[in-house]
């Protein structure tokens, strides 16, 4: 049976290798690695087995970002023509996404009050429906936020054990996974935290799939709702938008490009 200091030993050998080119092992090792042993002992206490702590750790693809530490994804301007939100070919596709998935979307909008346009719209500024999803393994983006110190380092903790959690929870490989940099996944980009909390089944196979549309969009409507929207208040719409993303630009993106998509003639 492999003990936690067995797997803390694993850990200080992982930190010579997975470290890039650029950060100082011998300036960095020994905090990184007191901190992945702290990561360790938390999922030992999630309840997780050592033996599973250890595989993970051992496996070849961990691995660190030194690049992503001190990134931010403010300042967008969503409404810029180089943005491109408002063409005359994103407006129609985000229709083709409503035509395609009427009978799924009326039903997501029964269920959670959120109007079909805001759910198109929100996949359209996270993933521009679904055509770049990010290619970071969110694992290794996660846990160098949360062993590089940076001021994502507590956050990062908490969603790296979360994507540990919903891995074990779906009975997938948690290094499979991935999204952005910053640790989001899927169509609608949660992290694993939000996840955990709304993620919801949206096409009736019992599972709830980020990277299904029906899923993810569902997924959205669940968020959104708890996060206080209400059809009629306004200032409850952006605050739950608000919720999803910190972003006065993001939160005015959403409603005007679902504005742009409302006048679709759904199928009768």
């Amino acid at each position: 049976m492999i003990g936690l200091a067995s797997t803390i030993l694993i850990i200080l050998n992982l930190c010579i290798l997975v470290l890039a080119p650029g950060v100082s092992c011998s300036a960095s090792d020994p905090e990184v690695a007191a901190r992945m042993g702290s990561l360790a002992q938390k999922l030992v206490e999630q309840g997780f087995a050592q033996e599973e702590v250890a595989a993970v750790f051992q496996d070849e693809r961990v691995s660190l970002y030194p690049n992503i530490i001190g990134r931010s994804g403010k300042g967008i301007d969503y409404l810029h023509p180089r943005f491109g939100l408002l063409t005359k070919e994103s407006v129609a596709r985000g229709r083709r996404v409503i035509e395609e998935n009427v009978d799924a979307l009326r039903k997501i909008e029964a269920l959670f009050g959120v109007e079909k346009e805001v759910l198109v719209s929100v996949f359209r500024l996270e993933t521009n429906l679904g055509r770049y999803v990010g290619d970071y393994h969110i694992f290794n983006s996660l846990l160098t936020l949360a062993v590089i110190e940076n001021r994502r380092t507590t956050w990062a903790e908490k969603e790296w054990i979360s994507l540990m959690i919903l891995s074990r929870k779906n009975r997938v490989d948690p290094l499979s996974i991935k999204g952005s940099w910053a640790g989001a996944f899927g169509l609608c980009q949660f992290v694993p935290s939000s996840y955990l909390q709304y993620a919801v089944d949206g096409d009736g196979d019992g599972f709830a799939d980020l990277f299904n549309v029906k899923d993810a969009l569902a997924s959205i409507a669940s968020y959104l709702k708890a996060n206080g929207w209400d059809k009629t208040d306004r200032a409850k719409q952006k605050k739950a938008l608000w919720a999803y993303n910190h972003d006065d630009s993001y939160v005015k993106a959403v409603l005007v490009y679902a504005d742009a998509t409302r006048n679709v003639r759904s199928p009768s």
